[in-house]
């Protein structure tokens, strides 16, 4: 009897993205998930967008129908778009990936991420388990920027996840079991999508961290998030900056935790 593919639904939420988003797609379709074994599909959500981003979508979809589906939203901002994805994913698949708009994945996004999963349920399965990896940082034409904040080898654990996020979202790969804790009652308040589901994976299950990137993280004026990539003073300037949103933000971190408590720990 021949085995059953693994099924993955990637979750992508678009907004004014018409630079970039055919290459994006391109590069999803291109992935090696059909000889690796594995049936991808797409669901986009578009947070109501103005510029030809719609257009793009309903050319992909109607091209590619068996594997790209997408329906567009009201405007609620990227947290808020990706958790109404969690929502209306298809509960058959085994796995799930989120996906931004304006990245390129290397052919073995997918697939690495679904392999790390599976050695954990090997062990013990039905706990929610979260894979990420390290982004390569880009410039617009996809030309690898040199970073030189030089950061440690990076390690998971739900201490860590209580007060920094190292899962950049459009990296991760998750399991059913996470999605369905994440979309049983969802948060009063999070920093990012990606930041709760690295909560949930750490308190219940795990998390692997990939160093080796298998995503090309496009870095430009629109980013809502980026990479640290200048030097010298800049450098300097960029660490200061980031010390103060840290600071900024130390009381929403306690929001966050507190709202985790609440949720999940009554």
């Amino acid at each position: 009897m021949e085995k059953a593919l693994d099924k993955i639904q990637i979750l992508m939420s678009t907004y004014n993205g018409e630079r970039y988003l055919k290459e994006q797609l391109d590069s999803i379709l291109e992935q090696d998930c059909k000889d690796k074994g594995i049936e991808c599909t797409l669901l986009v959500r578009d947070d109501g967008s103005k510029d030809g981003t719609k257009k793009i979508l309903e050319e992909y979809a109607k091209k590619y129908s068996t594997q790209i589906e997408w329906y567009q939203g009201e405007n609620k901002g990227v947290i808020q778009s990706f958790f109404e994805l969690l929502q209306k994913a298809d509960d058959t698949a085994s796995y799930y990936a989120f996906a931004d708009q304006d990245d390129f994945w290397m052919p073995d996004k997918i697939s690495s991420g679904i392999s790390s999963i599976q050695k954990l349920e090997q062990k013990e399965d039905g706990r929610p388990y979260l894979y990420c990896c390290k982004p390569m940082p880009v410039n617009e034409k996809l030309e690898e920027l040199d970073s030189r904040i030089k950061r440690p080898v990076m390690r998971t654990g739900f201490g860590n996840a209580l007060i920094e996020n190292i899962v950049t979202g459009c990296t991760a790969v998750f399991n059913r079991t996470l999605r369905q804790m994440a979309i049983k009652e969802l948060p009063e308040y999070t920093f990012m999508h990606d930041w709760w589901l690295y909560l949930i994976a750490t308190c219940y299950g795990s998390v692997v961290y990939d160093e080796t990137p298998h995503i090309k993280y496009r870095q430009h004026g629109d980013n809502s998030l980026g990479a640290g990539t200048k030097a010298g003073v800049e450098q300097a300037a960029e660490r200061l900056n980031r010390q103060k949103e840290v600071e900024k933000n130390y009381q929403l971190m306690f929001g966050q935790a507190d709202a985790f408590l609440w949720q999940f720990c009554d």
